[in-house]
């Protein structure tokens, strides 16, 4: 019965009628892409005269067929062709087991496969050749599998709404839905939502922050590299692009230049970490020119998968032992469809194989097993995917809508499944939906690549450990990845410059020591006269100051609590803050406080322990910040305040806790994904890739760092009036929310909306763009790992409290202040006892200071810890406060107010 297979005359004449219109404005599009395309294409131009048999009415149009093509580059895919025949052949075997379900009314698939060559000269004339040797609608095309090929025919096969569906075409121009209306894929692109995303989440879950670029004078590479800049937000040490001679191959004395280029020797400036942006035929030779030049062997070589995975030639001699080359590819799935259909493949290679004898037929050797032992590339996995996605789309229609495009086009839109590749779905763009990347390691020289891990672009630590990648120089099994900075080795002098700096010291040493000695004496005579006079005239006043003394205590204290209270009130302090009149007060483990930062930053980071934590009492900025809850009062807008992390970077957070007007500034800002404005997070582990490495010789008022240990604030934020913006939403979303200055106007209120949220990282983020919208609240100095009991005293809580209630028990130590609580002052023997300062080391004070540092500490443990509790002595040419509840001493005359450990040594 023809009428089930064949369209009425009257379908018929409609789809030419369709068919003529398209027609025309199918050939304005081919003469366009002629003009943009290869001259090898305008040299073709002679086949597209050539017109091809159409059926007539009485035909009819064959409903019982779908006509499909596959068109990629069959040098390069020389396994594609058998792949796409078997992945064809099983559709049309309803009875199978594998995807029965698609087109099982009866419908056939009819395939073939044209050469694209990679390049749109050869691919637009290759597509037309398949169009019209039918005489049918094209259904679809399988392909093609590069870019460029890509581009061109699906310009011209969306004029018509003729589904492309690629394998591996990346190119972020391919997302235009404008131009590109019909196109998909099966990878993600080559931007932050792709391949670039997936490069820069590696980086950051190493915690590199500065990286060096090395790209080829390709379009697809600088096009890559010039994502990469983009989307990278850490430093970038030195970029070069290496140029390729009209043969192919890489200059040297360009590669030579891009080598040169590298900062090597300063570590403030240098990165050991190189993006290696090349395909493989470019990407192996400039390796193999670093090594021949023995280019800084400890250098970590990161390649995007052009290069990544691919082989790299029977020479390897010239590679190091241990490469350590390290990348991202398109995920290689490993889950029992890519088994099944593997299976499947194997059995029908070992069914229908043709075998070659490896040595002389005589012999009576064995042939050669040419069947798979796995799928040779992760194109081959996406290739069968896109067969099933296109067909699967194509049999949801009834039979009679299968010639319209757009009804296909709709229908793949929609399409989601899990197939031999994975999940498959697609984004408005036609990109594959969560694209996931897989990471390659090149352990041993002429070795395969190892597949170490995985990478979902903005998943930061997530699918990949550095203890399962073998690096450049270093090896294999290390719990840490290596540092992105070069070591730079102490600089030589010459022998003569030794010579002369030997002999000046010695003249300036023996210069000193007869100055010194005549100073001595001086000094000694001075300081002799000094003390007598000073005793005399305090025996005089000594009386009167003990009858006075516990009544100027007393009124210190009343007035004290006094201006306290009216600052209080002045300013709206926290009730949290204490008296003590420093802008960073330590927060210890016996304080409620202390728990719940420890809590909030448990929460998304279960590894991290906290080794420090400082209440920010910064009155200016406390002023300023309720300033602004006060206008958003004013203007009946909810305050919405959040505790939020903000990480600084490479910016010391004493900047802004210091600070005297705004603390987090626009100025310090940098672009990101919701424009230029200051970013904070919900999450603790989202801001730790942001947050501030202390360095040991960093001058500061907090105390020096231990290794591994990082910074970061938690914030107050005044969220107010807030939008979310998905900028996943789209393409053009995206740039929307990149191009923000200030937040959108609220529709309801006519006013801008006070803050912009989203997500990104796995974390819910804020942006405002104007200063004064948050508070430094907390301070927090943490590590990650195991916990270590001399910096992380208490595990719990309770673990706290306990310990904690040994204090409270004893009568010394009940009227005690809350925040000196840790630290007690106990009585110990008196002539055993030596006081020290801690500078590159536990150093003695001199004997006045030892009298003068014991005979306070005695009155105040006297008074059961309640008395004076500051003591000033003299040291050299400075005169120093020891505040003996913190142990810790201050030079009050130089202007930096530098601070040093001070300990009563009582074991000598």
């Amino acid at each position: 019965n023809t009428s089930i297979n064949l369209l009425s005359c009257q379908q018929w004449h409609n789809y030419q009628q369709m068919k003529l219109k398209r027609q025309v404005a199918l050939w304005i599009g081919i003469f366009s892409v002629i003009f943009w395309a290869e001259p090898s294409f305008q040299d073709s131009a002679p086949i597209f005269t050539r017109i091809a048999s159409s059926p007539t009415c009485e035909q009819g149009l064959d409903t019982s067929k779908v006509y499909i093509a596959g068109l990629f580059d069959t040098l390069n895919f020389d396994w594609g062709q058998e792949i796409f025949d078997f992945t064809i052949s099983l559709l049309n075997d309803h009875h199978n087991y594998w995807h029965d379900d698609i087109l099982n009314d009866g419908t056939e698939i009819i395939a073939t496969v044209a050469d694209a060559g990679c390049d749109p000269g050869i691919a637009v004339p290759a597509y037309w050749d398949l169009k019209t040797s039918w005489g049918q609608p094209l259904h679809g095309v399988i392909g093609c599998r590069c870019s460029g090929a890509s581009i061109a025919v699906s310009r011209i096969a969306g004029l018509e709404d003729i589904p492309v569906v690629s394998m591996s075409s990346s190119s972020a121009q391919l997302s235009d839905i404008i131009d590109f209306s019909s196109f998909f894929r099966l990878v993600g692109p080559d931007n932050s939502r792709g391949q670039v995303g997936a490069l820069v989440t590696l980086l950051q879950s190493f915690g590199w922050d500065r990286v060096s670029v090395i790209n080829t004078d390709t379009q697809y590479t600088k096009d890559l590299a010039t994502a990469f800049g983009n989307t990278w937000t850490g430093d970038i040490a030195h970029i070069h692009t290496v140029s390729i001679r009209p043969d192919g191959t890489v200059e040297d004395t360009s590669v030579d230049q891009a080598l040169d280029g590298v900062p090597v020797d300063d570590p403030r400036v240098n990165s050991r970490i190189i993006v290696l942006i090349a395909h493989h035929q470019h990407a192996y030779p400039i390796l193999q020119r670093a090594q021949q030049r023995n280019f800084q062997p400890d250098t970590v070589w990161v390649g995007a998968d052009a290069w990544t995975g691919q082989f790299f030639g029977s020479d390897t001699e010239w590679m190091p032992d241990i490469p350590g080359y390290i990348g991202v590819v398109p995920y290689r799935n490993n889950d029992s469809h890519l088994h099944d259909f593997l299976n499947r493949l194997q059995n029908h290679q070992k069914a229908t194989q043709t075998t070659t004898p490896s040595i002389s037929p005589a012999s009576g050797s064995a042939a050669e097993d040419t069947t798979f032992p796995s799928l040779p590339s992760y194109a081959a996995e996406t290739m069968v995917d896109s067969i099933v996605a296109l067909t699967m789309a194509i049999s949801s229609l009834n039979p009679g809508e299968r010639a319209d495009g757009k009804k296909i086009i709709t229908a793949l839109s929609q399409t989601n499944f899990t197939g031999v590749s994975g999940p498959v779905s697609f984004t408005p763009e036609g990109d594959r939906a969560n694209p996931r990347y897989s990471v390659l390691n090149l352990p041993t020289r002429g070795k395969e690549w190892e597949n170490v891990g995985f990478i979902t672009p903005g998943a930061i630590g997530e699918g990949v450990n550095a203890l399962d990648i073998c690096w450049a120089s270093i090896g294999c099994d290390q719990q840490e990845a290596p540092s992105d900075e070069y070591p730079v080795p102490p600089e030589k002098l010459q022998t003569w410059v030794i010579a002369v700096i030997t002999t000046i010291s010695l003249l300036v040493v023996a210069l000193a020591a007869k100055y010194w000695r005549s100073h001595e004496k001086k000094k000694r005579l001075k300081t002799n006269i000094s003390e007598m006079q000073k005793k005399m005239e305090a025996m005089k006043t000594i009386d009167t100051e003990l009858l006075d003394l516990d009544k100027q205590v007393e009124e210190a204290k009343r007035r004290q609590a006094s201006l306290i209270l009216q600052r209080a009130n002045l300013q709206e302090m926290p009730s949290t803050w204490s008296s003590s009149g420093e802008t960073l007060v330590e927060v210890t483990p016996d304080d409620d406080q202390y728990w719940s930062v420890h809590d909030k930053l448990k929460e998304t980071m279960s590894n991290a322990w906290m080794s420090k934590v400082w209440r920010v009492q910064n009155t200016s900025l406390w002023t300023y910040y309720s300033f602004h809850k006060d206008r958003l009062t004013m203007i009946d807008i909810d305050h919405n305040e959040r505790h939020v992390w903000h990480g600084t970077s490479s910016l010391d957070p004493s900047i802004i806790y210091n600070d005297q007007q705004d603390g987090f500034m626009m100025q310090f800002s940098n672009m990101g994904f919701w424009g230029r404005g200051i970013y904070f997070a919900n999450n603790s582990s989202y801001s730790d890739s942001y947050s501030y490495k202390p360095s040991e010789n960093t001058q500061s008022d907090r105390p020096r760092s231990n290794k591994g240990e990082r910074e970061m604030f938690l914030a107050k934020l005044l969220v107010g009036n807030e939008i979310f913006m998905n900028r996943d939403e789209s393409n053009s979303r995206a740039q929307e929310c990149a191009r923000l200055t200030v937040p959108p106007t609220d529709a309801n209120s006519g006013l801008k909306y006070n803050t912009v949220t989203g997500e990104t990282g796995g974390s819910q983020v804020w942006v405002v763009y104007e200063n004064g919208r948050a508070y430094p609240d907390y301070l927090i100095r943490y590590y990650k790992g195991k916990r270590d009991p001399k910096r992380t005293p208490f595990e719990t809580r309770e673990e706290a409290v306990q310990r904690t209630k040994r204090y409270s028990n004893n009568p010394k130590t009940k009227d005690v202040l809350p925040e000196f609580k840790s630290i007690i002052a106990v009585p110990a023997p008196k002539g055993f006892v030596t006081w020290e300062y801690h500078d590159n080391g536990w150093k003695p004070y001199g004997n006045t200071a030892q009298d003068a540092l014991e005979t306070a500490y005695q009155s105040f443990v006297g008074t059961n810890n309640t008395g004076i509790y500051k003591v000033q002595v003299q040291g050299g040419e400075w005169v120093y406060e020891v505040d003996l509840k913190t142990f810790v001493q201050t030079n009050i005359e130089h202007s930096a107010h530098a601070k040093r450990d001070v300990r009563r040594n009582t074991s000598l």
